[in-house]
């Protein structure tokens, strides 16, 4: 049985356009350092309603080389020591088994299962990799070339993104965008950034002298273009669990390639509510999309958000308008909010927003403002409130 395109997975935006599918791109298993069957993964996220699922099992650095580790690699002994912790790794035989237990499950129009890996250096940061024929380990510890060169010589087609931002405290080598990146296809291909993982809201987190600095808002003002999502990355043995991140992606076709067409278009939402849709257009782009900026001074925009679905139905809810402070004078990474709108969940909200000349990007957060943030927030900031979902950046 096909998909429905019908009803809830419609916007209201764009009726005839791209429907929603609803995805987990971030787990594990015993192949490496989870506690749930491989075997029975991808048939739990089916069961638990999920349209996108992904195994994304370790591949850190080779345990046999931890003594060869050392301070040419690293800054300091505290960094040396995490990376000396890496977790346990999956082999080739459990590469090929994930992709037979996708390729087993995978029906077009009903169900996609992707077989991906996590690039896993402990100090410097965790990477998603989507779509490779191929999956590569740490083999430059304490830097980001070995996976930069894979992606760029071998795997060009694969996809990527960056996993809880901010806690590692390599912050993948201060987020730097490689000199190459475009002419090797790397700016394109960063396509996500998770702004929740496991029931985790990552707005906030580097612990700036304010309290307000972001990890999110870094790798933004850095130059990476990705789209937001959400992931569960479950290590335990269900999958599925409801409260955990998930992605929203409007996709053109429920398949591997409609998904990873929705990915690299960057037509993604990140959310913890299970039923929930998010569309929002910026005088009528898409999240996710390229927005001009104006010349000089500022420009106002037509915000339209189509917010549907969930336990949230009928609730009020704050429409919050982020960017970075280095966009109204202040310093990079701070969080920023520009604008602050009221809206119903299941109705569809249109309002003018204000963007400054100087913003490089801006994305929507929608947040109940009756909850706390879940994790520790400056208190009194507009957006130390719960998140229901972020739709991807507009990028000017």
């Amino acid at each position: 049985m096909s998909t429905s395109t019908d009803g809830w997975r419609r916007s209201r935006l764009e009726p005839s356009g791209p429907f929603l599918v609803v995805g987990d791109l971030h787990n594990h298993t015993t192949l490496s350092d989870g506690a749930g069957s491989p075997e029975a993964a991808y048939r739990q996220m089916r069961e638990a309603g999920l349209d996108v699922a992904a195994l994304t099992d370790h591949a850190s650095i080779p345990r046999s080389r931890r003594d060869e580790l050392g301070l040419h690699q690293y800054p300091d002994a505290e960094a040396l020591a995490v990376a000396r912790m890496m977790p346990r790794s999956f082999d080739e035989a459990g590469w090929v088994r994930t992709g037979e237990l996708a390729d087993a499950v995978d029906v077009p129009g009903t169900f996609t299962a992707i077989r991906g890996f996590e690039w896993t250096e402990p100090w410097l940061g965790h990477v998603n990799v989507w779509f490779s024929d191929d999956y590569v380990d740490v083999g430059t510890p304490g830097s980001m070339a070995g996976l930069f060169a894979f992606l760029a010589d071998r795997e060009q087609k694969a996809l990527f993104g960056y996993n809880h931002p901010g806690r590692e405290g390599g912050l993948y080598e201060a987020f730097e965008v490689p000199p190459d990146a475009d002419s090797a296809g790397l700016s394109t291909r960063m396509v996500a950034l998770e702004a929740f993982n496991r029931a985790d809201d990552y707005l906030f987190g580097l612990g700036g002298p304010r309290g307000s600095d972001s990890a999110l808002v870094a790798c933004l003002d850095a130059g990476w273009r990705p789209g937001l999502v959400g992931c569960s990355d479950e290590h335990g043995p269900s999958f599925g669990l409801a409260g955990r991140g998930r992605t929203g992606l409007w996709v053109r076709e429920h398949s591997r390639e409609g998904v990873q067409e929705a990915l690299t278009d960057r037509r993604t939402f990140a959310t913890r509510e299970v039923g929930l849709r998010l569309d929002a257009t910026l005088d009528g782009r898409r999240m996710g999309s390229r927005w001009p900026s104006p010349d000089r001074g500022r420009r106002v925009a037509e915000l339209a958000v189509d917010i549907a679905g969930s336990a949230y139905s009928g609730r009020d809810v704050e429409l919050q308008l982020v960017t970075s402070a280095a966009a109204v004078g202040g310093r990079s990474p701070e969080v920023t909010v520009l604008e602050r709108v009221p809206a119903v969940v299941g109705e569809v909200s249109r309002s003018e927003v204000t963007l400054p000349s100087e913003a490089r990007w801006v994305l929507l957060r929608v947040a109940d403002p009756r909850r706390g943030y879940g994790r520790r927030a400056v208190p009194g900031h507009p957006a130390a409130t719960w998140a229901v979902a972020y739709a991807s950046p507009w990028f000017l």
